[in-house]
């Protein structure tokens, strides 16, 4: 995978990011991470999510993001 959604359990606007990604073909581009129980995580991301970041890179997109965004990310 080269992406990694973080998101939150009960997180209607991570649930819009993932229909977003699995639109737009990079449902196998991605792994979700959930930070719920992550307290280094949650202290990062907590009011943020979802974030949507490349791994190889570190480099991220923050929501609302399109899947133009999603493309540039991963050509990088």
């Amino acid at each position: 995978m080269s992406l990694i959604l973080y998101t939150r359990n009960d997180c209607e606007l991570c649930t819009k990011a993932e229909h977003l990604l699995a639109e737009a073909g990079f449902s196998s581009a991605f792994t979700k991470v959930f930070i719920d129980d992550d307290l280094e995580l949650l202290d990062r991301y907590g009011d943020q999510i979802p974030v949507l970041m490349r791994e190889a890179t570190g480099e991220k997109l923050s929501w609302p993001f399109t899947a133009s965004q999603v493309r540039d990310l991963l050509d990088g």
